[in-house]
């Protein structure tokens, strides 16, 4: 019987962690916001100072759809260089931004599928 009483205290323990979590959770988001709102409020993209460096930007996405007509100017092997090796294959966004410098045509397909997403704030607390 000892046993089972031990369960019971950690999953009681448990569910008492999993609400603490949930409300510091919750706390995290809105300080958070109110971060990013006064930022915004104050017309400012970026926070820093000795300790912190807040800035608010937006995240690349891309259109993977757009990037077809790649095809049409590498050959298969060049393409492939240009891929993810995991499955499902996807284009390395990191070789695209590198093949920008060819400009041309190569240059206006992955600048049309580069597009801004959300804004999104980011907190870094220097030294770390």
């Amino acid at each position: 019987m000892v046993k089972t009483v031990d369960i019971r205290t950690m999953l009681d323990t448990l569910e008492a962690m999993k609400a603490e979590r949930k409300i510091l959770s919750d706390d995290i988001g809105r300080v958070t916001l109110s971060i990013q709102r006064q930022l915004e409020d104050d017309d400012a993209v970026l926070f820093e100072d000795d300790a912190w460096v807040a800035e608010i930007k937006a995240a690349t996405v891309w259109n993977e759809e757009a990037l077809i007509p790649l095809i049409e100017h590498y050959n298969a092997s060049n393409l492939d260089e240009l891929l993810n090796k995991p499955k499902p294959r996807t284009y390395n966004k990191t070789k695209l931004n590198k093949e920008l410098k060819k400009g041309g045509e190569v240059k206006r397909i992955i600048e049309f599928a580069k597009q801004e997403g959300l804004p999104e704030l980011t907190i870094r607390k220097k030294g770390n």
